[in-house]
């Protein structure tokens, strides 16, 4: 893909798998496939989660319809991933954000991601759990340690059936091993 930007030529990778593309020429096919990237299954989150959720954000109201049947048509969701498309139903439909620190949570940079979930730890905030278990599966070792320091400090979370469900879940799939002695603690004290 090229790009003509003062007189000059700048070439991209051909690897690149994102277009920059006017918002009048997104189709349903295209918000599709940003849904689809949103899909928490998968084995690990990648920057194109990322990129997806931002890129819907932006949209704004030519994605309502797409994603409402999206939600009518999944029988079995993981509840992250319905708190995710509620809030950007929410944002869609209202303009308003009830969890601001969110479209932080998902910022396609690292270290926004990490600060943010620290940032929710220093404040005492449970409120963004359904949104921050996801991370633990980031694809960077800083948001994930950021994510088990959140739950460490929150022993009271440790409780809660969805969290211990996900700890046991990306336990054996953490790669860091500093992370995987401190999700193996934080599974000790369950």
């Amino acid at each position: 893909m090229s790009y003509l930007r003062d007189n000059k030529l700048w070439e991209e990778e051909d690897n690149l798998n994102w277009d920059v593309i006017e918002i009048s020429k997104v189709d349903d096919k295209i918000i599709k496939r940003l849904i689809d990237n949103l899909k928490l299954e998968t084995s690990d989150l990648s920057e194109n989660f990322f990129i997806s959720f931002e890129s819907l954000l932006k949209l704004g109201n030519k994605i309502e319809p797409v994603i409402d049947s999206f939600i009518e048509e999944t029988t079995e969701i993981h509840n992250c991933k319905v708190d995710t498309f509620n809030f950007i139903l929410d944002f869609v439909k209202n303009n308003t954000l009830k969890y601001v620190l969110v479209p932080q949570l998902y910022h396609p940079d690292f270290i926004t991601r990490a600060r943010t979930v620290l940032k929710l730890e220093q404040a005492g905030d449970t409120s963004y759990l359904n949104f921050i278990l996801p991370l633990l599966n980031d694809p960077d070792d800083s948001v994930r340690w950021s994510v088990i320091r959140f739950l460490n400090n929150h022993n009271h979370l440790l409780k809660n059936p969805l969290v211990y469900k996900e700890i046991k879940c990306y336990i054996g799939k953490e790669l860091n091993p500093v992370i995987r002695e401190k999700m193996k603690e934080l599974f000790k004290k369950v």
